[in-house]
């Protein structure tokens, strides 16, 4: 007879809730970031068929898969700073990247233009 008694996976917390105020944190940083990479990966994969769209064909050589792992980081970065969530490559940006104030308007104006508008 106990062999036909289902075992449901257990549950965390009452009710399969969080059990503490941890793993709420954990579960809503898990879901950001299943949200984020999902954006990155469709943006990248966008970024890809545009360049070869111009006639760029990505090859599957070292040089060209270490730069469509920079640009795929470097989107999921980008993304990730929206929802607050840290990736390993804010660290490089913040130390490398420099934008004087002549740079900085440029972009803003950019954005203003493109996204803005009313």
């Amino acid at each position: 007879m106990s062999k036909k008694i289902i075992k449901f996976p257990e549950m965390k917390g009452e009710a399969g809730f969080p059990a503490s105020i941890q793993e709420s944190i954990d579960h809503i940083e898990s879901v950001r970031k299943n949200y984020c990479d999902e954006i990155s990966s469709d943006v990248f994969e966008s970024a890809l068929s545009i360049i070869n769209n111009y006639g760029l064909r990505i090859k599957s050589d070292d040089i060209f898969i270490k730069d469509a792992v920079f640009l795929e980081e470097a989107i999921k970065a980008f993304v990730y700073r929206f929802k607050r969530l840290e990736h390993p490559m804010h660290e490089v940006i913040d130390n490398i990247i420099t934008i004087s104030d002549e740079m900085e308007k440029e972009i803003q104006d950019k954005i203003d233009e493109n996204f803005n508008k009313k």
